[in-house]
């Protein structure tokens, strides 16, 4: 592997190392207020959020596809990563109607206020995603070249 190529690898990496730093820090932020309630961390969210799907809402999923996608790119399976990634986007912008769905399942729901981690985390998912679709089109267009 020439210099060229061990610089790009390494770029890569540290990209990687990025992202996944935002992600886990948006566990130790608060993430979640809940309107007369705690104020949740991205930690009690990744912990409990998964509880949600029984009641129809579906943003935790966000989690293992973001895991996937950072596996999936680590190993340099960019079509794979995009995917994942795009899907982790995807549930996690239905955070955004979190409250309405609930409303449809349960009587009284509180008002739900997103806080610095969920940002962070939303921020986090963003980013593979864009550095996946841009690595996915790279490749896409150098192949066109050949």
């Amino acid at each position: 592997m020439d210099s060229a190529a061990r610089n790009a690898v390494r770029r890569s990496r540290s990209v990687l190392a990025v992202i996944v730093v935002a992600w886990g820090a948006s566990l130790l932020l608060p993430a979640l207020a809940v309107g007369g309630g705690p104020r949740l961390s991205g930690l009690d969210l990744l912990l409990q959020g998964w509880q949600g799907t029984s009641r129809g809402v579906y943003a935790w999923l966000a989690n293992p596809l973001f895991a996937a996608a950072v596996a999936a790119k680590a190993m340099d399976f960019e079509r794979i990563a995009f995917g994942c990634a795009g899907g982790a986007v995807l549930l996690g912008l239905t955070s955004f109607v979190t409250e309405d769905i609930l409303r449809e399942r349960m009587q009284s729901v509180p008002e739900l206020t997103f806080l610095a981690g969920f940002w962070l985390w939303g921020a986090a998912l963003l980013a593979l995603f864009v550095w996946s679709s841009l690595t996915v089109y790279l490749q896409y267009r150098d192949h066109l070249r050949q």
